[in-house]
């Protein structure tokens, strides 16, 4: 009996480890499919919307939640502060018509998310106005 036990006590715990790493694979992929992806410090969504009616809708939101600190249209990314936190939001096009928005959210090392989530947000209201 403790021979069994022995055995199956570290499969037991293969399988927890193996399937940890699925549950964020599928929990993330259930996040992709609702238009939005979320980790730790970033939110991320796909808009059917112009490259640059984004650029904009980045540029306003930033302006009225905090300051702008650096801007690159030509590789889509605008850095603000926003509540003490660092942002950089990332503006790629991936179809004539369709656009990716990052926001990434930092004070000092620790992810702000809540502060991405209200950016993000922003971003979306003026877009899909």
């Amino acid at each position: 009996m403790r021979l069994k036990n022995a055995i199956l006590l570290p499969v037991i715990f293969a399988c927890l480890v193996s399937l940890s790493g699925c549950f964020f694979l599928v929990a993330s992929s259930i996040g992709a499919v609702g238009g939005y992806a979320i980790t730790r410090d970033t939110i991320q969504g796909e808009y059917d919307a112009k490259y640059d009616a984004a650029w904009k809708a980045a540029l306003n939101a930033c302006n009225m939640l905090g300051a702008v600190s650096n801007r690159d249209s030509t590789k889509g990314i605008v850095e603000a502060l926003v509540d003490k936190a660092k942002i950089k939001i990332e503006i790629a096009q991936l179809t004539p018509v369709a656009i990716r928005v990052k926001v990434k959210a930092r004070k000092g090392l620790f992810p702000r998310l809540g502060t991405a989530e209200k950016v993000f947000v922003k971003i979306v209201q003026q877009l899909i106005k």
